[in-house]
């Protein structure tokens, strides 16, 4: 099961006591988004600062889209770059 990165909680959205946006993040699993465990990518999670789904590290993908590509054109990441 997959647990916050601050709190070590398995909970999603508000409640951190300990991260900086007072959200649970859990950056563990490449599959679902940090904020809400949602497969989904682009906009739509109710609990990301951006509003737009990141998935966790682990994968040769775009954290931000899902992409195997590098450097610019992301749709989805603030900074319009890939993130893996």
């Amino acid at each position: 099961m997959s647990k916050c990165k601050y709190c070590n909680s398995s909970n999603y959205g508000s409640g951190c006591p300990n991260s900086p946006t007072k959200k649970h993040e859990h950056n563990d699993d490449e599959k679902a988004c940090e904020y809400c465990s949602s497969r989904n990518y682009g906009s739509g999670c109710p609990y990301s600062p951006t509003k737009k789904h990141r998935h966790g590290s682990g994968s040769n993908k775009c954290r931000w889209c899902g992409s195997t590509n590098i450097g610019s054109g992301c749709p989805y990441s603030p900074t319009k770059k890939h993130e893996k």
